[in-house]
C-alpha cells in the first residue's frame, strides 16, 4: 500500500503522510510518532513501551547473539590450537600473528585482517566483556532497528575501529570486538538523544567516558580502536536517527521507492570509506605514524 492514495487509519477524513514502519498502516501527520528509524503509530509505540518497560529476553536479537558466539567460539578454538589459555593479557600467539591488525602487514596487502583482528581476544576476560556488553547493547538495539541494520551497524562500527587502531598504534598486533562493541554504545547514546530519552536512565555514556579513561590508563588497550569504533558508530547513528525526521525526506520516499534505503546505503558508503582510510591512509603510515603525517 502507497501513503500517497491513503487516509490515516486513525483518522479517515485526513490524509496519510506515511506508513507506519511496524505494522504498514498509512498514518496521518497527527499520529506520526518519531521512532528509533521512520515514524510509528501510536499503537505501535505503545506496544513498544510496553516491551521496553518489561526489558523482555523474549525479543528476538539474533544478530548479537550470533555475533557473541562466534567470538566465544573463535577464543575456544585459538585457546585449544595454541594451548594458550591466559585469563587476561594474552601474548601473541601464531593464530595472532597471522590474523590480528598490523599496519605493516595490511600494508602488504592482508586486508582481511581489518575484519578477523575483530574476533580474536587476548584473554578469557577480554573475550567475556566484550560479548557480554555486546548482547546487553544489541537488547536495546537490535529489536528497534531489525536484525539487518543491527549487522549494518557492527559492521560499520568494526571498520572504525580498526581505522582508529591503524592510526594510533600501527606496530602493534590490536586485536578484540571492542571497537565495533563501542560503536554500538555510542549508537545507544545518539538513538536516546533522538528518541527523547535522558542519558542518565541507562547509563551507557557514563559507560563510555569511564572506558575511554581506563583506555588512557591501563597499558595494552587500543584507545584508538576504542574511539575510532566510538566515533564511526555514532556517526552512523545519527544518520539512521536522523533521516526520518526530515519532512522532505519523507514526502519523496513515500513516493519514490528507492529513496527509502538511502540512510543504509549512506551507512554502508561509511564503511567502505573507512575500510579505504585504513588501506590508504592509514596503513601506509605504519613505518612512523608522527612523521609520516
Amino acid at each position: 500500500m502507497s501513503s500517497r492514495d491513503a487516509t490515516c487509519y486513525r483518522h479517515t477524513d485526513t490524509w496519510a503522510g506515511v506508513l507506519c514502519q511496524r505494522c504498514n498502516r498509512p498514518i496521518c501527520t497527527g499520529c506520526m510518532v518519531q521512532a528509533p528509524v521512520g515514524f510509528q503509530c501510536p499503537e505501535c509505540v505503545q506496544e513498544g513501551r510496553k516491551r521496553t518497560r518489561e526489558w523482555s529476553t523474549s525479543s528476538p536479537i539474533r544478530v548479537s547473539q550470533g555475533l557473541a558466539a562466534a567470538n566465544a567460539l573463535v577464543w575456544i578454538f585459538v585457546s585449544l590450537y595454541t594451548g594458550s589459555l591466559s585469563f587476561w593479557g594474552g601474548g601473541v600467539t601464531e593464530v595472532h600473528a597471522d590474523f590480528a591488525l598490523h599496519g605493516a602487514l595490511v600494508y602488504d596487502g592482508e586486508w582481511w585482517r581489518l575484519i578477523t583482528s575483530a574476533f580474536l581476544h587476548y584473554g578469557l576476560l577480554h573475550m567475556a566483556m566484550n560479548i557480554l556488553i555486546l548482547v546487553f547493547l544489541g537488547r536495546m538495539l537490535e529489536p528497534a532497528i531489525g536484525w539487518w541494520r543491527m549487522l549494518l551497524l557492527y559492521g560499520v562500527s568494526l571498520t572504525g575501529g580498526a581505522l582508529g587502531a591503524l592510526l594510533v598504534e600501527p606496530n602493534a598486533f590490536t586485536a578484540g570486538a571492542s571497537g565495533a562493541v563501542f560503536g554500538l554504545a555510542g549508537a545507544v547514546v545518539i538513538a536516546e538523544r533522538a528518541s527523547g530519552r535522558r542519558w542518565q536512565d541507562s547509563g551507557i555514556l557514563f559507560f563510555l567516558i569511564i572506558n575511554i579513561v581506563f583506555s588512557l590508563l591501563i597499558p595494552r588497550i587500543s584507545i584508538g580502536g576504542h574511539l575510532g569504533g566510538m566515533i564511526v558508530g555514532a556517526i552512523a547513528a545519527g544518520i539512521l536517527w536522523s533521516f526520518p525526521n526530515w519532512s522532505s525526506f519523507i514526502r519523496a520516499a513515500t513516493k519514490v521507492k528507492i529513496l527509502r534505503p538511502l540512510p543504509e546505503l549512506i551507512v554502508l558508503g561509511l564503511g567502505v570509506l573507512c575500510v579505504y582510510l585504513a588501506l590508504y591512509v592509514a596503513a601506509p603510515r605504519w613505518y612512523d605514524p608522527i612523521i609520516g603525517i
